[in-house]
């Protein structure tokens, strides 16, 4: 955990991630030989905490994130959890991000009812200045 949180303070010492900067995001990820789980989380991390980033990141960062969320098909309700964070965490709902979420909805095997919500939630919403209601 150390070690997580080390190269992320390292990588948001200015509050941005930089195309030099993927290349380390890469070389951490790589460094256990799989794609799992607690990738998707070190990167969602990466993406809520940083206040601006790079096309490459995005790069990254989708591809990859779906290759997680549809291992096994399905998105549960931690993948769930970490879409939420993608999509709301700084006030503003990219398209990029939307596009991603929609090829999500077509490219999942079995779309939950909470999916569901969550999905045509995120597609109504105002991309920025939007409110939880809370």
């Amino acid at each position: 955990m150390a070690g997580l949180q080390n190269i992320q303070d390292e990588l948001l010492c200015d509050g941005r991630i930089t195309r030099c900067e993927v290349e380390k995001i890469k070389d951490y990820m790589a460094a256990d030989g799989q794609l799992d789980y607690q990738d998707a989380r070190f990167l969602v991390e990466l993406l809520k905490k940083a206040d601006d980033v790079c096309k490459e990141f995005d790069d990254l960062f989708f591809p990859c994130l779906r290759e997680i969320i549809l291992q096994d098909g399905q998105i549960g309700m931690d993948e769930q959890f970490l879409l939420l964070q993608m999509l709301y965490s700084d006030g503003e709902v990219r398209p990029r991000e939307r596009e991603f979420l929609s090829q999500l909805y077509r490219d999942v095997d079995n779309i939950t009812p909470e999916f569901e919500q969550l999905y045509q939630t995120a597609m109504q919403c105002k991309s920025e200045n939007w409110d939880l209601g809370v």
